[in-house]
């Protein structure tokens, strides 16, 4: 702070023009004997006061170049009487002396406006502060109002400006980064510290400097300098657009695009910033978002059985069930869980089939294990999901496991009449035939179909495999074995080890209803959740659940107008 030495001024001035009647210290009158006014000089009896008016011409005597009194004092002397060379001599002195102390005082209203515009230097560059207004408690008052800047508003509705305000340092560096990005210019910081920021164009040729610093007046970081022009070109390489600023733009992308691959990241920050990427920093940048949105894998595994608890609450008579391995050094491990939701298991038991799908696929996340599932078919031929679980490994031990849950919760086989059908997984028909021995299981002829082709490569012979799959009569099947067996005995051998009613539709058990020869409905199933498999576990498990309710929702709304008994597509099968 500068300080400037002067006199005191002894009486507050309102107007300008009030400067005639304060004295100012330095410049008294000098009143000489032979300039004082005749003693026989006489008042009048008072001082007129007229609101403004020009003294009273009764005297005639009026003084030549006075100025106007004040209109708001009024006040005016009577110098009626007064000899004409002593009053003008008077005159001439009093009004040297007013001149002399406007100009006094406009000289120093000047050099305070000085001090206050200049430019304080400080840690070796100068703080160039914007004329900004005082506030004021007076209505009247204009006080200029600053653009601010929105984090909310999207890419490139708001441009940087001078005088632009910010609540804080680091969202002016966030919105010069973007604003660098938008433009294709790279910058590099002069001068980058708690209280102030100045960056300047990488290119050295190049006038395009913004500079941003604290105003203590309103509280806030400002704009202060910016020279918006550049002279260098557009780079597509911008290396400001750092891993940390894609995961930012990602995040909310895979909200509202789960699905989005590595490629269409790509492409989509070509189009809509652009700015190219490299393929290795937008991979581990996707892995990073998807962390941020999905949840944490490994975190995820200790919140199972809060998980589990909240399903039991927010949907009572289903059944969950967890099995961990003790460890003696540490919690637990996970081993494998089961959900059958109450309403899946109630409506699969009053209105679908008695006929039940098994299947398992893999997990795509970073601690893999199998999904195991069982679907049905609804009366309108959609698949309907019943129960499905999460297991370390696909084995008969966790078929086992997995198959006596269902039975508890699905009731008696037998009685009930469940038909199943699978394809040949590890450990599933032996597991089948200990917990429900007898009942009727059906294999997949398409597996069954590419384990033959393995060994007989003849297109004759892959066809007669579907033509005996599909008799609907005995003779009929009978007959294509024996055509088959004239032609290759060993895959006549092959194809009937295997039991007749697990794989023909001629000795297909009629209580089901159903002719399906394929494994088509857990295909189904699979197919839709493949963008699901790869996520962490909590994270997967309520995709499936979701994706359960919402196909259920909307088939009852689209079957719920829908005249008649029967369902669309066995009106038309019958129609055929």
């Amino acid at each position: 702070m500068l300080y400037l030495e002067c006199d005191p001024i002894r009486k507050a001035v309102e107007n300008e023009d009030d400067l005639d009647d304060v004295p100012v210290a330095g410049h008294e009158e000098d009143v000489g004997a032979g300039e004082q006014r005749d003693a026989g000089e006489q008042m009048d009896a008072g001082e007129q006061r007229d609101g403004g008016e020009q003294r009273d011409t009764d005297a005639g005597e009026q003084r030549d170049g006075s100025e106007q009194r004040d209109a708001e004092a009024g006040e005016e002397r009577d110098a009626g009487g007064e000899e004409r060379d002593v009053a003008d001599s008077e005159e001439e002195k009093e009004v040297d002396s007013d001149e002399t102390d406007a100009e006094w005082f406009i000289n120093f209203s000047c050099m305070l406006n000085e001090v206050e515009e200049a430019e304080v230097e400080t840690d070796g560059y100068h703080l160039k502060e914007l004329n900004i207004p005082i506030s004021s408690d007076d209505e009247d008052e204009d006080v200029e109002v600053y653009p601010q800047y929105s984090q909310s508003s999207g890419v490139g509705e708001q441009k940087l400006e001078l005088g632009m305000e910010f609540g804080t340092l680091d969202e002016f560096k966030s919105a010069l980064r973007e604003y660098s990005i938008l433009m294709g210019r790279e910058f590099k910081w002069k001068k980058n510290d708690k209280q102030r920021a100045i960056a300047k164009c990488k290119k050295a040729f190049c006038d395009w400097e913004i500079y941003c610093a604290k105003n203590e007046v309103r509280n806030s970081f400002q704009i202060k300098t910016f020279k918006h022009n550049h002279n260098c070109c557009r780079e597509v390489n911008n290396k400001q657009a750092n891993r940390q600023w894609v995961v930012s733009k990602l995040e909310g992308k895979l909200r509202m695009q789960p699905t989005l691959k590595c490629v269409e990241a790509l492409e989509y920050f070509k189009q809509e910033f652009g700015v190219h990427i490299e393929v290795t920093k937008m991979w581990r940048a996707m892995k990073e978002a998807k962390q941020l949105v999905e949840g944490n894998e490994r975190k995820q595994y200790a919140k199972v059985f809060d998980y589990a608890h909240e399903l039991l609450r927010s949907n009572p008579g289903s059944t969950v069930k967890i099995n961990t391995v003790p460890s003696p050094e540490g919690p637990p491990q996970f081993q494998r869980l089961y959900i059958c939701l109450a309403g899946c298991k109630k409506g699969f038991v009053a209105g679908c089939r008695p006929f039940i799908g098994l299947d398992g696929c893999f997990l795509k996340s970073a601690f893999g294990g199998n999904l195991l599932s069982t679907v049905g078919l609804d009366g309108n031929n959609h698949i309907y999901v019943i129960a499905y679980a999460v297991v370390d490994i696909e084995n008969k031990d966790n078929w086992k496991w997995f198959l006596t849950l269902l039975h508890e919760d699905l009731g008696d086989y037998i009685q009930n009449g469940w038909n199943f059908m699978s394809d040949m997984q590890k450990g599933l028909i032996p597991a089948l035939q200990e917990v429900m021995p007898g009942a009727p299981h059906r294999f997949c002829v398409l597996h069954l179909w590419k384990n033959f082709t393995k060994q007989w490569k003849s297109k004759e012979l892959k066809g007669i495999v579907w033509q005996c799959a599909k008799s609907t009569t005995v003779a009929e099947f009978e007959g294509h074995m024996a055509h088959l067996k004239t032609i290759n005995c060993q895959a006549w051998e092959y194809l009937n080890k295997w039991p007749k009613q697990a794989w023909t539709k001629a000795h297909f058990s009629t209580i089901p209803k159903v002719d399906n020869i394929c494994n088509n409905t857990c295909e189904v199933l699979n197919s839709r959740i493949l963008q699901y498999r790869c996520k962490p576990i909590i994270t997967m498990l309520e995709e499936i659940r979701s994706y359960i309710m919402r196909t259920m929702a909307a088939r009852k709304v689209k079957l719920s107008g829908k005249p008649g008994s029967l369902c669309p597509v066995q009106y038309k099968r019958l129609e055929k």
